[in-house]
């Protein structure tokens, strides 16, 4: 994976962003539970954050030395800038004519789990669920495992799906070292990435989506 040119922002980097954002504990036990990244680099990413001013501690040593998020909103804005930056140009669209998104969605992540792909949703597909808007946001996007175009391809194939330009159903390969670890069930069936993944992923789906990260991140923020 790509580095960032701005020193300390890399993939791992951005884990340990959605986890702590989401409530973990900014420490370095907590955060390898969830996401099980290696100690050293959760270690590195902790420092960084806390170098950029994002954490804080309550003392300097002892039971209340302990990192926590100072400046959530600040914290959210440079994760959400370093994920666009770092976004792989790996992807891959699907045609499909889903009239229900989220139960045809639910059904092609079967057919995921059989072939033993990882999966979750992002971007629209997860707004709809947590801060749902009136206007649609296209593309539907995916994140599955794998790095290539050919492992997005297999899992087209194993969906019984078609590779089609400019395809309502995008794939991409997910985003940081912790995969399917920074994930969440939202539903019976449904996966999806932690809100903040899907809040970076949709400022970028025009103006639209744009409209609909920033009612995800109100309704989130604050619900």
């Amino acid at each position: 994976m790509r580095l960032d040119s701005k020193v300390g922002w890399r993939p791992t980097t951005l884990a340990v962003c959605e986890v702590v954002l989401t409530g973990c504990p900014a420490t370095v036990s907590a955060v390898v539970a969830e996401t099980e990244l290696s100690m050293s680099s959760v270690a590195a990413a902790l420092k960084f954050l806390d170098s950029q001013g994002f954490l804080a501690s309550e003392a300097d040593r002892g039971p209340q030395s302990r990192r926590h998020v100072a400046d959530s909103d600040g914290l959210m804005d440079a994760y959400a800038a370093a994920a666009e930056r770092l976004r792989s140009p790996v992807s891959i669209r699907a045609g499909v004519l889903w009239r229900d998104p989220m139960t045809s969605v639910i059904e092609t992540g079967r057919s995921w789990d059989k072939a033993a792909i990882g999966w979750a949703v992002t971007s629209a597909l997860l707004a709809a669920v947590w801060a749902p808007i009136m206007t649609e946001v296209t593309p539907m996007e995916v994140y599955v495992t794998g790095k290539t175009p050919g492992d997005l391809r297999r899992a087209l194939f194993a969906a019984g799906l078609k590779e089609i330009e400019g395809g309502r159903l995008l794939l991409r390969p997910f985003p940081t070292p912790a995969g399917t670890k920074v994930t969440t069930e939202i539903r019976l069936g449904l996966r999806s990435v932690l809100w903040p993944r899907a809040y970076a992923d949709l400022r970028t789906a025009g103006v639209r989506g744009e409209d609909a990260a920033e009612h995800l991140r109100e309704e989130m923020s604050h619900g």
